[in-house]
């Protein structure tokens, strides 16, 4: 007898209140963790911890792709009992989606992840796991009750994973083009006014646009690494692990200065490799900003021409 009838054996034994004990315990266990290794921004070890939280990414994939495809065996085939197909798929995707929230919860602890959507979506997936696990023990019902059960579950799980989309690939993810169409889609636009030095608030009207566009994504209200938040002039002044973002006067001692300075292939180099780096005029913004000096207008305005390339 092979490993997976033993398992089947041994679920279709249980009863349906051991079955729901056993869903519910490892459910409100993923509750637990999550509570007792909050998403705070912190990054720490052990490194093994740290690994293993990376495989969310991977781990995720799979689970939520064999869940879509359940409730399409059912439909086609609608049989008055669930197959044994169906059967171990959908074990499979709400046991598979247990370990990938079980993953995503380390990763988010151990990695140095916080924010209002990191919140949202380690929520639901805890959701969608339980759901995966309701459709799971529903199984045994008629066919409308267990078709209902599975696409909530989808429903849940897409929810889920609409907000780690937005999380990785920014708000508006999957409904939203590539950055190439919506800059040509803007070139009509009325293109940003950049006055003398004398008359702009350099940080409302250059740094501010420039952090926006390359570093609020991952330190803004949504999500932050490293309990740092670039959204706003209060909040770089607080800082985040290694204290303020900036000091004034002073660019040696200004961590967010020397993280965009650095060279492309240094691991510390910001914004990350997969994200596309200052200009050389950008960063000379933020210098001038820091140091407490006017930005140049020809600096200020290739600044912000970088932003939106379709506004040169």
């Amino acid at each position: 007898m092979t490993p997976l009838h033993r398992i089947e054996e041994r679920l279709h034994a249980l009863t349906f209140r051991q079955a729901l004990a056993l869903v519910a315990g490892a459910n409100l266990f993923l509750v637990a963790l999550a509570l007792a290794l909050p998403a705070d921004g912190e990054m720490r070890g052990p490194a093994l911890l740290s690994i293993l939280g990376n495989f969310h990414i991977l781990a995720l994939h799979i689970p939520s792709a064999v869940l879509l495809v359940v409730p399409l065996f059912e439909f086609f085939e609608r049989h008055e009992q669930a197959t044994t197909t169906v059967r171990r798929l959908s074990v499979f995707s709400a046991a598979g989606t247990w370990a990938a929230v079980l993953c995503g919860i380390l990763h988010a602890h151990y990695n140095g992840f916080a924010g209002d959507a990191v919140q949202l979506h380690l929520w639901g997936g805890i959701a969608a796991s339980a759901f995966a696990g309701l459709a799971s023990l529903l199984l045994a019902k008629e066919f409308r009750v267990r078709l209902a059960a599975q696409v909530l579950a989808i429903g849940v799980m897409g929810f889920a994973a609409h907000i780690g989309g937005e999380l990785v690939h920014e708000e508006g993810f999957p409904f939203k083009p590539n950055k190439k169409v919506v800059a040509e889609s803007r070139k009509e636009e009325t293109p940003r006014v950049v006055t003398t030095s004398q008359k702009r608030d350099d940080y409302t009207q250059v740094v501010r646009p420039i952090l926006e566009a390359h570093c609020v994504s991952c330190h803004g209200a949504k999500k932050v690494k490293g309990k740092l938040r670039m959204d706003s002039l209060e909040a770089l002044k607080k800082g985040g692990s290694e204290g303020s973002a900036f000091v004034q006067g002073d660019l040696k001692k200004s961590p967010m200065h020397a993280r965009i300075s650095l060279d492309p292939k240094d691991e510390d180099f910001m914004p990350p490799k997969d994200e596309k780096p200052l200009t050389k005029e950008q960063v000379q913004a933020i210098g001038f900003w820091i140091e407490g000096k006017p930005i140049p207008d020809d600096i200020a305005k290739a600044a912000l021409a970088a932003n939106n390339p379709a506004k040169k």
